[in-house]
């Protein structure tokens, strides 16, 4: 797998906003919970008239990674009946529902104001005819969902008995693969997402989607809060050059005794690097607390504009914990990103070191691993959110060098 594929990247970066690291607690902002209500009551379909709000919880950030400067903000709500309680957490960046999660009771039915449909097929259409609605009246574009409700029509359903736990017991997805303009349709057993796509190319951040897995309904909308900043000015073979350079470059060094580093070279593997492309935030990486591991380069980004990063793995044969070097490569720019052992949870006994201003000592005759075959060695990262781990490799990586830098400190 990449450090982690794309929606992994997708997931750690929600994780993060669902995971406050630090926020505002303010008074409860009326509009905020006024709109969730009425997005529970006319989308999601709940008979409010028969719950009461037991508790309510409010707070909001300006976080590093939005700038500073966009509003997150954080509600959370348990609703209270005689059939059963039920809890609804959810994130809205400026005014966009980010993730809005409707847990259904552990005991009980969810009391409606309609008929739940019994697969979730014919669920996702009716919430989305009800989101066309709530959208025009909130003022918000509604383009893609048209191209959503479009796409379903290819989707089918899965049999009565296809195994997954869904709220309120319904039928789940066929799995499937759809594309369409600049739509993908992927649907999985339990939920269905429409990602954005330009140039062939998927951005899982500008999306919308549904679940319905393990009694809960989870529904995002970031088609609208994102744009794109811009497309990668350089190839996969210009990227694979510029990363295999910063690759050879790096200084890799082993834990000795007594903490001394010991300097390594890699023996480089005859197989392929793995190559991917995402398209992240402008400031996706930065935290309250800086760690200074991505280097963001000369470009100026837009935090709710998405731009080119590249991942390439190149593998050597294992050195204690590590089995490779990752490299991060801005497609606007071509400047390196991060650069970073790449491993598995072990043996953290590699020493993270800037890269070197001269190459170490290789064969004259090293070149770039051909495509000839697949890597023979697969590990996990380490997920710095052991959630929906979403992923982006770089989270995983900072968090990998953190684990490091305290052991070799430790020694």
């Amino acid at each position: 797998m990449r450090i982690l594929n794309k929606a992994g990247f997708v997931a750690i970066f929600l994780a993060a906003t669902l995971l406050v690291q630090f926020s505002c607690v303010a008074a409860l902002d009326s509009t905020v919970k006024d709109v969730m209500l009425i997005f529970l009551s006319d989308v999601i379909g709940l008979d409010l008239t028969k719950y009461d709000v037991a508790k309510v919880s409010y707070s909001y950030m300006f976080p590093p990674y939005f700038g500073g400067y966009v509003k997150e903000e954080h509600i959370t709500l348990d609703l209270s009946s005689s059939s059963g309680d039920v809890s609804v957490m959810s994130t809205f960046v400026n005014g966009f529902i980010w993730v809005l999660v409707v847990y259904g009771p552990t005991n009980g039915t969810v009391i409606y104001t309609r008929q739940m449909a019994t697969n979730a097929l014919d669920e996702a259409r009716i919430i989305l005819r009800n989101y066309l609605s709530f959208a025009e009246k909130y003022g918000l574009g509604t383009s893609h969902v048209n191209q959503a409700l479009t796409l379903l029509d290819k989707v089918s359903t899965a049999p009565p008995n296809f195994g997954m736990r869904t709220f309120n017991n319904i039928t789940g997805f066929v799995p499937s693969n759809i594309t369409a303009d600049n739509m993908k349709l992927e649907t999985t057993w339990t939920g269905a997402k429409w990602i954005y796509i330009e140039d062939a190319v998927e951005m899982p951040f500008k999306c919308l989607s549904i679940d319905f897995g393990g009694n809960q309904i989870v529904f995002s909308d970031t088609w609208n809060l994102f744009h794109v900043g811009g497309i990668s000015k350089f190839s996969r073979e210009e990227v694979l050059e510029i990363a295999w350079k910063a690759a050879k470059s790096y200084n890799l060094t082993v834990i000795g005794e007594g903490g001394t580093s010991i300097p390594v070279i890699p023996e480089w593997l005859d197989v392929p690097p793995e190559v991917t492309l995402n398209m992240v935030p402008g400031l996706f990486h930065r935290r309250e607390i800086p760690d200074n591991f991505v280097n963001e380069g000369s470009a100026v980004r837009d935090p709710l504009a998405l731009y080119p990063l590249w991942q390439v793995i190149f593998y050597f044969k294992k050195i204690g914990g590590m089995v490779g070097i990752a490299i991060g490569v801005w497609g606007d720019t071509g400047e390196i990103a991060y650069l970073t052992p790449y491993g598995y949870p072990g043996t953290p006994n590699i020493n993270q070191t800037s890269p070197s201003e001269t190459l170490p000592s290789m064969p004259e005759n090293q070149n770039i691993p051909e495509n000839n075959e697949n890597p023979t060695l697969k590990y996990l990262p380490i997920s710095i959110v052991a959630i929906i781990a979403i992923a982006l490799v770089i989270i995983t990586i900072v968090n990998r060098k953190n684990i490091i830098k305290k052991d070799a400190e430790s020694r």
